[in-house]
């Protein structure tokens, strides 16, 4: 009888801590890390085909990086030169075509008047790998460069 006490007073004590323990906030999109081989030319290209601005530069020659944070709105990326990077096209030279490498696929910008930015996108030059669609679930335009 002791005994049953006993793990009904640790199973009552268990569940009122449980009970006390609150839910974490949901964590919200804060920056992305891009890897780049040239920053100069990323943080122009950021900077000229979606308005963003330089928050700050960090070079390290000794460390072998540089690093430059970008924003536009609520929008954070953190552009990185390696001098130890792999560039995927030499990684994957000896593969088919459509090979991807596992890991960071893609990221994208939520935007208003989609066609307009498109438009924008082209107008600079921008290489399009595949071209607009529309998901048939969601029913809202991707577009793939």
């Amino acid at each position: 009888m002791k005994k049953a006490i006993t793990l009904l007073l640790l199973a009552v004590c268990a569940s009122f801590s449980y009970g006390q323990i609150k839910p974490l906030p949901k964590p919200e999109a804060y920056f992305s890390a891009i890897i780049v081989s040239d920053i100069e030319a990323s943080i122009t290209w950021y900077s000229t085909s979606f308005g963003f601005t330089v928050l700050n530069k960090v070079v390290s020659e000794e460390r072998g990086f540089k690093q430059a944070n970008l924003q536009c709105g609520m929008i954070l990326i953190e552009l990185i030169e390696l001098t130890s990077s792999l560039s995927p096209k030499n990684l994957l030279k000896n593969h088919p075509k459509k090979t991807k490498i596992e890991g960071f696929f893609k990221f994208g910008f939520l935007v208003s008047k989609f066609e307009k930015w498109v438009t924008h996108l082209k107008q600079l030059k921008v290489e399009f790998y595949g071209s607009v669609v529309t998901d048939p679930n969601s029913k809202k335009k991707n577009g793939v460069s």
